[in-house]
């Protein structure tokens, strides 16, 4: 059966994020995110995706940031060949002190987004030493930005409670991000120097480390049975 790509990006970006990535060979889908109610929790919003998903391929899930943590909740629905995180996190374990901070101060809640896309001076702390190329892209990007959705989105992350890791998962993780930082993160192949932004500035190496994990999963296929185990 042949695999599709399902590449699911993070809060703030769409599918120019992922446009240096090298993934020729593959079938690629760029999932779009569905309309989101205001309360609605993550669980029941990523089962709007499914409709998606192909039923005569099989799925490789590869998410960014916020896009990881929905891969992993899609994971849970369709048992995919394969998932990637890049930038993200796996459980709420690997979520950042800071990240509790804002959750317990509403600090998230209070700031609008618009506030927080229209003043850029936080790009370079948080997403690294960013080039013209890199600059336009963002610019590209906030053109289409969502703003309610992207403020739905913050929260989610925030308040996630997952604690299952799906076995066939790989994580691509920067020692450079400064949103979800390395040290709180298990299990990753590390990308030196890597930042939030990596899957555009690094995507040759990113790209490289997809192609491997795929072959791998290519040779050693998973036995059936349960495809989830608690995080430790």
């Amino acid at each position: 059966m042949d695999k599709t790509i399902y590449l699911i990006p993070g809060v703030g970006a769409n599918d120019i994020i992922f446009e240096n990535l090298d993934l020729t060979g593959y079938e690629v889908v760029h999932l779009k995110w569905p309309k989101h109610k205001k309360h609605e929790q993550l669980e029941t919003y990523v089962k709007k995706l499914l409709p998606q998903i192909k039923k005569d391929t099989q799925p490789i899930l590869i998410g960014m940031s916020f896009g990881g943590v929905v891969a992993v909740e899609l994971a849970k629905l369709i048992n995919p060949y394969k998932t990637i995180l890049i930038s993200s996190i796996k459980t709420y374990h690997e979520r950042p002190l800071k990240l509790l901070f804002l959750n317990s101060l509403k600090f998230h809640r209070l700031v609008p987004g618009r506030l927080v896309v229209e003043f850029r001076f936080w790009m370079r702390w948080l997403l690294g030493k960013l080039s013209t190329h890199d600059l336009a892209l963002i610019d590209r990007m906030i053109a289409d930005i969502d703003i309610e959705f992207n403020e739905w989105a913050v929260d989610k992350v925030i308040n996630w409670k997952n604690e299952e890791v799906p076995e066939n998962l790989t994580h691509i993780h920067g020692t450079r991000d400064r949103i979800f930082p390395h040290f709180y993160v298990k299990d990753a192949i590390w990308i030196k120097g890597g930042t939030h932004f990596m899957v555009v500035n690094r995507a040759k190496e990113i790209s490289k480390i997809v192609r491997n994990e795929l072959n791998i999963a290519r040779q050693f296929k998973l036995p059936n049975g349960k495809v989830f185990k608690k995080a430790s």
